[in-house]
């Protein structure tokens, strides 16, 4: 077959051939004979001589053994076939065996280099994921890093920050003190100026009050002018009264005694305001001027200076000004009567002696006055009339042009609000200049606490919202101050600006203009004023706040005022389609 036999073939063909050959030497060599029987026969005639055998029987004999020896070989033919197919089988489960094993060896490599791959797989990944840590805790060290020098440096900016503010508190302390003091010292020469004009004017004052005969007390007011203009004397008592031409005596016993030129008499003349004795009631007491009328005299020009002369017990002041025909009506001082409850009885004895013998000679006056008082007391109620009309319209006039002023600011003020992300009330007050320097919006409260830098939320619910160029950070600053709708305390604000700072800043110079816009209810007024730096703080304005009632009251006169002006306008434009109509038709 090509291969060499296996041993145990080897074995089995030398048994079948050692077999056969002893089966030809038995046949052969046997002396004996045996009966040959086949089925079907018998054994009559069949036995054979135990001599010489014949040769029909050994050919029977050797075909009856080359029969069982074919059989035989036959039998070793398929033992051996046999042998072969489970040779072959064997080979071939050899070969299933060796292609399984070489399967199983090449699934085990594969299943090693999967497991190789995976492994080294499994270590890029973890090579990976601590390289990623690895970064990602620097990114965090770094992270960390920067977030405390960025606390650090807002911790050292913020103690800059508290450092340069504790210095500007302590400057502005300093400065306000020296402001103090500079207010004082100028309060008191202007009291020992006005002290030694008022006795300067004193000769003059008691020749024009003996040559009218005019009475005196311990609180008087006394106005004198050089030429034949009509100026009238007005004083508003603690109570509110006012006393003037057209109210000459009033309840709290105050009386306009010399009214001068209601028609053009003399170039000197006085007009008084005078308590008798000690009657004044303590309070507050505010002087005002109206130049009333122009006179048509030779050599009386505008405009006219003026005195007063107060007398609030024994203490004199001298104060001064000039007015021109169409000037609003003027505030010249304020002053404080102190409460006399405790003067000495002998003191009041004596007063009162003198109030009589002045009510005696007053009414001697009186009498020779009588006739012409009435009908100038018919004229002044005319002029009256007519004065506090022009009284009401200028007055009007001036709020108006100050509204029209504070509208056409408004627009540039609204847009530096907007920038600063400023809150907006009803009652609001907003500063703004035009260069790098540092000016501070002050407002003293009804409470007379004082909203500053320094002071950003007052007890009365004001704020300091935006507080502009500490540092030179804008050439367009603004400032505000505001107070939540129906919150702002009724009563008397005062607005105060203060040049802080003169930063060093290219085209930076100074004196500093600068506006500030008042919104009070709905009322706008706008105050124009400059400062340099040193100048001493400066009042601006004063305004006062109304009550809950007075709001409503203003906002319903607003509302009319607007509804005339809207109907005047339409009256206009009907009248001016009328006009260009009749010119159509001229034409």
């Amino acid at each position: 077959m090509g291969m060499s036999m296996e041993p145990v073939t080897m074995v089995a063909m030398g048994a079948l051939s050692g077999g056969f050959l002893f089966g030809i030497w038995y046949t052969l060599v046997r002396s004996d004979a045996k009966l040959n029987m086949r089925p079907g026969m018998t054994a009559e005639g069949l036995r054979q001589d135990t001599g010489a055998p014949s040769f029909g029987r050994t050919k029977q004999e050797i075909d009856r053994k080359l029969a069982i020896v074919e059989a035989r070989r036959r039998r070793a033919e398929l033992v051996e076939s046999r042998l072969a197919a489970q040779e072959a089988e064997l080979r071939a489960a050899e070969n299933a065996r060796r292609l399984a094993e070489e399967a199983e060896r090449e699934r085990i490599r594969r299943q090693e280099a999967t497991i190789r791959a995976e492994e080294e797989a499994r270590l890029r990944r973890e090579a990976e994921e601590q390289q990623r840590n690895a970064e990602a805790e620097s990114e965090r060290l770094r992270l960390e890093e920067e977030s405390q020098l960025a606390r650090q440096r807002a911790e050292e900016e913020e103690r800059l920050a508290k450092e340069r503010e504790e210095l500007r508190q302590a400057e502005m302390a300093a400065a306000e003190e020296q402001r103090l003091a500079e207010l004082e010292a100028a309060r008191l020469q202007e009291e020992m100026d006005s002290r030694a004009a008022a006795e300067a004017a004193m000769s003059e004052l008691q020749a024009r009050l003996q040559r009218e005969g005019a009475m005196t007390g311990d609180v008087q007011i006394s106005l004198m002018w050089e030429n034949f203009n009509d100026l009238d004397l007005h004083v508003v008592c603690p109570s509110g009264e006012r006393i003037h031409g057209g109210n000459k005596k009033s309840e709290c016993g105050g009386e306009l005694d010399v009214d001068a030129n209601v028609r053009p008499e003399t170039k000197k003349p006085v007009e008084n305001v005078v308590w008798p004795g000690v009657t004044a009631p303590p309070g507050n007491y505010q002087v005002y001027v109206h130049h009333y009328k122009k006179h048509r005299k030779r050599r009386t020009k505008d405009p006219t200076t003026f005195q007063i002369i107060v007398n609030n017990v024994g203490d004199y002041r001298e104060y001064h000004g000039d007015l021109t025909h169409g000037d609003p009506i003027k505030l010249v001082c304020q002053f404080e009567v102190p409460d006399r409850a405790e003067q000495s009885e002998n003191a009041k004895h004596s007063l009162e002696e003198q109030m009589r013998l002045e009510a005696a000679e007053s009414a001697r006056l009186e009498e020779e006055r009588e006739a012409e008082e009435r009908q100038r007391q018919a004229d002044l109620a005319e002029a009256e009339q007519q004065r506090v009309a022009e009284l009401e319209a200028a007055k009007k006039q001036e709020e108006l042009e100050a509204r029209q002023a504070a509208e056409t600011a408004m627009k540039e003020l609204q847009e530096r609000l907007d920038r600063e992300g400023a809150r907006s009330g009803d009652v609001q007050i907003s500063l703004m200049w035009d260069n790098y320097n540092d000016l501070d919006l002050h407002v003293v409260c009804p409470s007379g606490e004082r909203i500053h830098g320094g002071n950003k939320t007052s007890e009365c619910g004001g704020e300091l919202d935006v507080d502009a160029n500490v540092r030179p950070e804008t050439k367009k600053p603004v400032e505000n101050v505001v107070w939540d709708d129906n919150t702002a305390q009724p009563g008397e604000y005062q607005v105060y600006v203060h040049h802080y700072k003169k930063h060093k800043k290219r085209r930076t110079k100074d004196p500093t203009k600068f506006k500030v816009i008042v919104n009070n209810v709905g009322e706008l007024l706008e105050f124009d004023g400059q400062l340099s730096h040193g100048d001493p703080i400066k009042l601006v304005a004063q305004f006062d706040v109304p009550t809950s009632e007075e709001r409503q009251s203003r906002i319903d006169a607003i509302k009319a005022e607007m509804d005339i002006l809207s109907s005047s306008n339409d009256d206009d434009d009907e009248a001016e389609v009328e006009v260009q109509i009749e010119d159509d038709n001229g034409d």
